[in-house]
């Protein structure tokens, strides 16, 4: 049900030895090695969890965040899921070099990426053609005799951006490249990777599945919104993403749809198909994850309750979904429910509802966690029979996405 997610972070820090960026690499393990088979699946798995289960206030703070790129990922729209205020996209030195690669390029300049040159060498034709687009040049200082250092130095004289040295393990290489021009630096003399982790539920594959089935059939914002209702990780993403620096809309959402209308179907499209490339999915067959489906059930029945309960009240229905998903957020992100919420981009009234059981929702959800707990008596003033119907008819929802 569970599984615990690692992500790679490595400083890098200007010529004062104060840090401006972090590195943020691939790692399958608690073990502090990369092993990548895949460059497409490292990079989604780099993104979805520094920017979903870790989040980027705590991975990177106010610091920019290198991630590794391959050509494929280059010439994908997924990329543009990410901040591009916070991201620099470092363009691995396996990438070939052609006109609709450099032509890319320059549109995701034009969107706001920064671009970095990864290990570099030499500047061989392809160096040189992919030089003007970029931002940062990192040179691998292992590759280099000190003479080769030096002319590779001069030969970028007239460069605007920064230059970054990579692997400077010793302070006399730190010294011989800060008296070369080096403006950054990148080692283990300033600190070796750290692995950040979190334990979160696993995303049900054949929601995701249903749900970009839906993006692709372009399906109205209703039939959206249902389908992510059976996916409630994938809503608890959505919200995280709302408040990321590079959405222009900033406002707190208070239901599903207007997570939707904030995030548009483009973003959430890309999303829920990074998801599945970060997971690795070979297994598209139904795969029940029962604390997903509890989320769900008991959203379904807050919204059933809502309708029910308060029929002229439209906001109080809309909301209802989310109030019930987020009363297990602490379950689904193995995270204590008051932290969780506090970085949630929803408005108080909704958080004191989850958390203090406050207002016409906060009501509510007491009503659908008695219904889940035979022990626990109904609150007085609801028809037994208008709550049977409501929980056999939230179950019925839930079940019939796996006919």
């Amino acid at each position: 049900m569970y599984s615990t997610r690692y992500l790679g972070r490595q400083p890098i820090v200007d010529a004062n030895q104060q840090l401006v960026a972090y590195e943020l690499l691939f790692r399958s393990s608690h073990v502090n090695v990369a092993r990548v088979n895949d460059d497409v699946m490292a990079t989604t798995a780099v993104i979805r969890h520094a920017f979903v289960d870790l989040g980027v206030g705590e991975v990177l703070g106010d610091r920019l965040g290198f991630i590794n790129v391959s050509e494929t990922l280059l010439m994908d729209d997924l990329l543009d899921v990410l901040p591009c205020d916070k991201v620099v996209l470092e363009i691995l030195e396996t990438v070939k070099v052609s006109p609709p690669l450099l032509e890319r390029l320059a549109q995701l300049r034009q969107k706001g990426f920064r671009l970095a040159m990864d290990d570099v060498i030499e500047l061989d034709a392809d160096r040189l053609a992919l030089l003007p687009l970029v931002d940062i040049v990192k040179i691998d200082l292992v590759a280099l005799s000190l003479l080769q250092l030096r002319q590779l130095v001069a030969d970028l004289a007239g460069f605007p951006g920064i230059l970054l040295a990579e692997k400077v393990d010793t302070v006399e290489q730190f010294e011989l490249c800060r008296e070369l021009g080096i403006q950054w630096f990148q080692g283990y003399f300033f600190a070796r990777p750290t692995v950040l982790s979190t334990r979160q539920a696993n995303a049900s594959q054949h929601a995701m599945l249903s749900l970009l089935g839906l993006l692709m059939s372009d399906a109205d914002n209703e039939e959206l919104a249902q389908a992510l209702k059976l996916a409630p990780d994938v809503v608890l993403m959505l919200m995280k993403l709302s408040s990321t620096a590079s959405i222009a809309t900033r406002r707190p959402v208070s239901s599903v749809q207007e997570a939707i209308m904030v995030l548009g179907r483009a973003k959430i499209k890309r999303w829920s198909m990074l998801l599945l490339f970060a997971s690795n999915a070979t297994n598209v067959e139904p795969q029940r994850n029962p604390l997903l489906e509890l989320a769900a059930t008991r959203g379904r029945i807050m919204e059933l309750l809502a309708e029910a309960c308060y029929p002229e009240r439209r906001d109080v229905q809309e909301s209802a979904f989310m109030i019930g998903m987020l009363s297990l957020v602490d379950v689904l992100v193995q995270q204590p429910k008051a932290e969780a919420i506090a970085s949630l981009p929803i408005e108080e009234s909704l958080k004191e509802a989850v958390l203090e059981g406050r207002h016409l929702l906060g009501e509510l959800l007491q009503v659908a966690e008695s219904l889940e707990n035979e022990a626990t008596p109904h609150p007085k003033g609801y028809d037994p029979e208008m709550l049977l119907r409501v929980e056999t008819q939230a179950l019925d929802w839930v079940n019939s996405m796996w006919k």
